[in-house]
């Protein structure tokens, strides 16, 4: 999708995209054969170099970020799925109590008191990020606390674009109207558990610790599966 996209050129707008559509302009390289716009072919040349590059700074700063999940394709193996756990709302007076980052195959849980400093390191690996309503929570939160880390460029959040498609509401709510089924530990769970559980960790239930993490886990990958199927829908 990311080589049909014309919104990161210049003065470029979706009436003028839907226009390039509907004259037969598809790609990137038809643009290139067929438009009489200099500076524009300019551009396109060089988002093909870019994109040659991997450059996702290149994207994220001339495209808007409602747009980025078109780039998912051609950024898919440097990707992750994120989600966090936190004491509350408030990034000044909550807690960042766990990251966990899904890259498509194998999942880690960075978790506070125990491994969290990692989480720098590991999302270095990164240029292109989903969450679910992360542009609004998961990332404000992640910069308030660790300020120092450098998150992808590209952030594809599913909140948005699943309303786009139709799909309101939290992500446990969408899950279930699509058929998406939790493990029968974390079944019915939501947000509000998921503090408790926190808490009763820190008064020394390591069960809870383990539950907590599963239900994390389960968010990441589900994103997957979201990301990949609203994808198609488009």
């Amino acid at each position: 999708m990311l080589q049909n996209t014309f919104l990161h050129i210049p003065g470029y707008s979706e009436n003028s995209e839907e226009a390039l559509w509907k004259g037969k302009i598809m790609t990137w390289d038809e643009f290139i054969a067929h438009s009489k716009d200099a500076k524009a072919k300019e551009h396109i040349l060089e988002s093909k170099e870019r994109l040659s590059q991997k450059d996702s700074m290149f994207f994220a700063n001339h495209m808007l970020h409602r747009h980025h999940w078109r780039a998912y394709p051609d950024f898919m193996d440097k990707c992750c799925f994120l989600d966090i756990e936190t004491t509350g709302l408030s990034r000044d007076y909550h807690t960042l109590t766990m990251i966990g980052v899904y890259n498509g195959t194998q999942s880690k849980v960075f978790i506070d008191g125990k491994n969290m400093d990692e989480f720098q390191e590991e999302i270095k690996k990164y240029e292109f990020m989903v969450t679910f309503n992360g542009y609004m929570f998961d990332v404000p939160f992640i910069r308030a606390k660790m300020p120092h880390v450098r998150l992808p460029h590209l952030h594809a959040d599913l909140r948005f674009v699943l309303k786009s498609l139709g799909y309101t509401g939290g992500l446990k709510r969408i899950e279930k109207e699509l058929g998406i089924k939790r493990s029968e530990e974390t079944d019915g769970m939501d947000g509000f558990q998921a503090v408790r559980l926190w808490y009763k960790y820190k008064n020394g239930d390591n069960g809870a610790l383990k539950k907590l993490i599963q239900y994390n886990i389960e968010d990441i990958e589900n994103l997957k599966f979201l990301m990949e199927m609203s994808y198609s829908e488009f």
